[in-house]
């Protein structure tokens, strides 16, 4: 039987550091480290523009484990890249748009690499792995075959709204990643218990403690692998060399781009250490989206009072008349114009609505114009409005609308 066989070893002078990197016979990767010295020293790491501690050991040897990991899928390490040359050039407009930094881009690799149909144990679905109520409170679509989450672009504006929203309370892009992770409910009371600060020396839960790291590996293997020669085996280094087929976004359906006839072994991987995790990832962000000092996670607001309530389904048109003047979707709208809206969802277990007004017709003008605006909570800023009894109804219920 073949042994493994060593194909590189590195000798640091300083301290005597020695690293293997070879295959074995399944031509899987393999590091290896003589247990008296330490790993060999990395490149210089940023994420966001925020230097990763890679001089201190155990922060070293998480990333080695992450690069290490994703090279053990050599081909589907190939299929992720050819995915990620044509959703790139769709995905980083929309991050500088929100000055989000470019570095988000490898958040999808990790959430579903890439795939619109990939859902979560927990129901999380879709590019960026939004769970549904907090996809609707972004103003996504979430409704039997016509989920939003599935689609690239307006799934990509939501999630960057929302790590806007966890930089804006954060400070730190590093703590907005972990955060979009393991919620930042939890994510604040672990700053809190531990009194620190710095994702890496944090103690948090096994899928978020590498999540970062994972985000990493993809940016190092993708954009910097040439400096990693002493780690990677040779057919790893080959498919990250390997010229990629030129083919462009703008060639590819919009609603998929590449095909979904494959689940890759890196994603069976993180479900599976998710669930094996000591301490779960929280199942739902809704309870971190948004909060009373999340305005940013908005644009505009106007009131309207129901005017006409069409039966309690799905699909049914509501009409409203605003009640003052203002601003929706960037346009000036005057008291007395009329909303069309629809029964996008109803919630019985919370005796909720969601409402969603596409049209607007303007008394001034006698002009329909096409809008985005969902009914809120006026409370919390919550998309899912409380039902009206009888009387509301009779007075005038008045209901507040907020463009997402």
């Amino acid at each position: 039987m073949r042994r493994w066989i060593v194909v590189l070893i590195l000798v640091c002078v300083t301290g005597m550091r020695l690293v293997y990197a070879g295959t074995d016979v399944a031509g899987r990767s393999t590091v290896s480290l003589d247990d008296k010295s330490g790993w060999a020293n990395l490149p210089p790491v940023y994420f966001c523009g925020e230097a990763v501690p890679v001089h201190e050991e155990a922060v070293a040897r998480r990333l080695v484990s992450a690069l290490v990991q994703n090279t053990n899928y050599n081909r589907t390490l190939y299929t992720i890249r050819q995915r990620a040359s044509t959703f790139f050039p769709l995905i980083e407009p929309i991050l500088e748009r929100y000055k989000i930094p470019a570095d988000f881009k490898y958040l999808p690799l990790v959430e579903s690499a890439l795939r619109s149909r990939a859902v979560s144990p927990a129901g999380a679905m879709g590019y960026w792995q939004l769970m549904p109520a907090t996809a609707r409170e972004l103003g996504l679509t979430v409704r039997g075959s016509n989920d939003e989450r599935q689609h690239l672009l307006k799934s990509t504006d939501a999630a960057c709204r929302y790590l806007r929203y966890l930089y804006n309370r954060l400070g730190s892009w590093t703590l907005a990643a972990a955060a979009y992770n393991n919620g930042i409910g939890n994510l604040l009371a672990s700053i809190r218990r531990q009194g620190e600060r710095d994702y890496y020396y944090l103690r948090l839960n096994a899928e978020t403690g590498k999540y970062l790291y994972r985000i990493l590996a993809f940016k190092e293997l993708f954009g910097n692998y040439q400096c990693y020669r002493l780690v990677l085996p040779p057919q790893v280094w080959r498919t990250l060399s390997e010229p990629l087929p030129n083919v462009g976004p703008e060639s590819v359906p919009e609603q998929e781009l590449i095909t979904e006839s494959f689940i890759t072994d890196v994603t069976r991987t993180a479900v599976a250490e998710s669930m094996g995790a000591k301490q779960a990832a929280p199942a739902n962000r809704q309870q971190d989206l948004p909060l009373p000092n999340a305005a940013d996670v908005f644009r505009g607001g106007i009131k309207a009072r129901l005017a006409e309530a069409g039966t309690l389904q799905r699909g049914q048109i509501w009409v409203f008349h605003l009640t003052r003047d203002g601003m929706a979707d960037g346009r000036p709208v005057d008291q007395g114009d009329i909303l069309y809206a629809i029964v996008e969802d109803i919630d019985p277990k919370t005796n909720k609505v969601f409402l969603r007004a596409d049209k607007l017709f303007s008394l001034e003008n006698r002009q329909t114009y096409t809008l985005g605006l969902s009914a809120v909570d006026a409370s919390t800023g919550r998309i899912g409005i409380s039902l009206p009894d009888m009387e509301q109804v009779k007075a005038g219920w008045i209901s507040t609308w907020k463009i997402l």
